[in-house]
C-alpha cells in the first residue's frame, strides 16, 4: 500500500512537473525568436520590456515575427529610415553616406537593406577596398595590408560589421606578433564589434531561411564546420566554437567619414 501511496505521488508530481518544463522550453524558444527577429528586421536586440510584449502574442514562427516588424517599418516612416541608416553604416562603416544601388523597396528589413549594399560592393571592388581599410583602421589603427586586400578579395563580399569581428578573432588568435591576416576567416558570438543572439539549432534553421542564406546541404556537416552564423553574406565564416548565433553591428560601430 506504501509503494502504491509513493507512486501515485510520483505520478502525480510527474504530471504537474512535465507541462512547467514544456512551457519553460517553449517560452525560451518564443524569445530566441524575438531576439532573432529584432536583429535581422531592425539590426538591433530588443530590451526586456520589448520581449514580454511580444511574447503577450503567443508562439509565432520567426518569419511571421519579421513580417510583423516589416509591415511596421513600411507604416512607420522614422523606424524606415533608422534602420537604413543602421543598415548602411553596418555594410560601409561610415556616416553619413549616399546610400548606394538599387531602391529597397517599402518595409525592409535590416538584412534586407545589408544583403543590398553587398551586392553593390561585389560591383565596386574600389569601393569594397575602403571598407576593407576602415574595418582594419577599426581593430588594428592601421590600413590593411596589400596581402590582405588580396585575401579578402578572394572571398564573398562582407559587410564592414562582420570584417571587424572577423579581424578581431584572427588577432586574438595571433598575438603577440601579428603579421597580415590569414586563414580561416571566424567571428565570436562575444564580439565588441556585433550585436548577437545566440540560438538553438532549430531557431538558426528558420533565421537562415529569413535571412536569405541557403539551406544548409549537410546540417550535421555544416554544424561540424562552424558554419552557423546567420547575417547577411555570411555563408563562409565559421562561427568561433561552432555557437548558432545571429548578428548586426554593434551599436555606434561606424565612423564619421572624413574620406569625402
Amino acid at each position: 500500500m506504501r509503494r502504491k501511496r509513493r507512486l501515485a505521488a510520483l505520478l502525480l508530481f510527474s504530471g504537474i512537473g512535465c507541462p512547467a518544463a514544456s512551457a519553460l522550453a517553449q517560452s525560451s524558444v518564443q524569445e530566441e525568436r524575438i531576439a532573432a527577429s529584432f536583429v535581422l528586421a531592425l539590426g538591433r536586440t530588443p530590451a526586456p520590456v520589448e520581449v514580454a510584449q511580444w511574447e503577450k502574442e503567443g508562439p509565432l514562427p520567426l518569419a511571421e515575427l519579421v513580417g510583423r516588424h516589416r509591415r511596421h517599418l513600411q507604416a512607420d516612416a522614422v523606424a524606415g529610415s533608422s534602420v537604413t541608416v543602421k543598415a548602411g553604416e553596418d555594410a560601409f562603416g561610415s556616416w553619413p553616406i549616399d546610400v548606394p544601388g538599387d531602391t529597397a523597396p517599402g518595409g525592409a528589413t535590416y538584412v534586407d537593406l545589408v544583403r543590398l549594399h553587398l551586392r553593390w560592393l561585389a560591383e565596386h571592388p574600389a569601393d569594397y577596398e575602403q571598407v576593407l581599410h576602415r574595418a582594419y583602421r577599426k581593430v588594428l589603427q592601421r590600413d590593411a595590408y596589400s596581402v590582405e586586400i588580396e585575401y579578402w578579395k578572394r572571398q564573398p563580399v562582407l559587410s564592414f560589421a562582420l570584417l571587424c569581428a572577423c579581424v578581431e578573432d584572427w588577432a586574438r588568435r595571433n598575438q603577440p606578433g601579428l603579421m597580415a591576416t590569414t586563414g580561416v576567416a571566424a567571428l565570436s558570438v562575444n564580439s565588441a564589434y556585433l550585436n548577437a543572439v545566440r540560438l538553438s539549432p532549430s531557431v538558426a534553421m528558420e533565421a537562415r531561411a529569413v535571412a536569405g542564406l541557403p539551406p544548409a546541404r549537410n546540417r550535421a556537416l555544416a554544424a561540424a564546420a562552424g558554419r552557423v552564423v546567420v547575417a547577411a553574406g555570411v555563408e563562409h565564416l565559421v562561427s568561433v566554437g561552432g555557437i548558432h548565433f545571429v548578428a548586426a553591428g554593434a551599436a555606434g560601430l561606424a565612423s564619421p567619414d572624413r574620406e569625402r
